[in-house]
């Protein structure tokens, strides 16, 4: 949290309690069964935060599921800026890696704790003390159409204890289908490999309005040498740097189009760097199967 400060405290209705000028809402913490529990965290923020998980959860991997709003759209006196912020929507990574991230205003998020021995039962192939698993992407539909009738229920409602236990269930068990469809147990990585690669895929998230970093840009950013970095980064997140910043450029552009906040796609492409409009509908109906013009919502202001 900002200036290093430290919030803590569950109530006896699992529920986490945040000081009033933090946050308003509720989030809930609840221990499924041995070496599953899980973490909802729903919260207006008052002011921003950082969030930091420290490190002190080695037996343990860490899914978060984000369904925050994906983008913010800030009004300047020159018109509207768009300011993305990196949201993945799906984090897997051992519990032993330090990580941190901005908060956005309104936070709503769902974790798993799994104990390590427990995932390993389920996955295909072994898993021993020195392996990770780091794994990012979108959330597949049926996890989030759990999560979101998750969502939708109050947390004084007497059956809500019983709905989180299924839903924290059923989302493992989507999750487990998922890791054992595209293999992503790494061996044996170092912690300091990890987590430089982790940081160049946060740095490109940043930057998705411009250019391409580059690899050297990334390569060097990461302490590795170019063909080093392509490998463990193709390793970790099954595509390449370049096919990486592409696709997710592109899941931008598919909510800039149906933001209702520009007048044509020109600007929209032109927000995201593309010159070539022409250039920019060929590669979004490559990768959605349809042109830019049928998702578009056009601004009325």
């Amino acid at each position: 949290m900002e200036e290093g400060k430290k919030i803590s405290g569950i109530d006896d209705k699992n529920q986490l309690v945040l000081p009033n000028d933090i946050a308003k809402g509720c989030s809930y913490f609840m221990e499924v069964m041995p070496g599953l529990m899980c973490l909802i965290v729903d919260h207006s923020l008052q002011r921003s935060i950082e969030l930091t998980k420290t490190v002190n959860a080695e037996d343990f991997y860490i899914a978060y599921f984000d369904l925050s709003d994906e983008i913010d759209i800030l009004q300047t006196k020159g018109g509207a800026k768009i300011d993305y912020q990196s949201k993945l929507g799906m984090v897997v990574v051992d519990g032993s890696l330090k990580s941190s991230y901005t908060s956005s205003p309104k936070i709503y998020s769902f974790w798993l704790i799994i104990s390590r021995p427990l995932l390993r039962k389920y996955l295909f192939g072994n898993i021993d003390s020195s392996d990770s698993i780091v794994f990012s992407s979108h959330i597949d539909s049926r996890t989030r159409l759990c999560l979101l009738k998750l969502k939708m229920k109050n947390y004084n409602d007497p059956s809500f204890e019983l709905s989180v236990r299924g839903t924290t269930l059923q989302v493992l068990g989507y999750l487990v289908e998922r890791i054992n469809e595209i293999g992503p147990i790494l061996g044996k990585l170092s912690e300091l490999d990890t987590t430089q690669v982790i940081k160049t895929q946060a740095h490109m998230m940043e930057q998705l309005l411009g250019a391409f970093p580059g690899i050297d840009f990334l390569a060097a950013e990461a302490g590795m040498s170019i063909s080093k970095y392509k490998k463990l980064f193709k390793r970790i997140f099954k595509e390449s740097p370049n096919s990486y910043f592409l696709r997710e450029k592109l899941n931008l552009a598919q909510v800039l189009l149906k933001s209702g906040n520009f007048k044509s796609i020109n600007e929209v492409a032109n927000e995201l760097g593309h010159a070539k409009p022409g250039y920019f509908a060929a590669v979004y109906k490559k990768q959605f199967g349809q042109l830019p013009g049928e998702v578009f919502n056009k601004s009325t202001s």
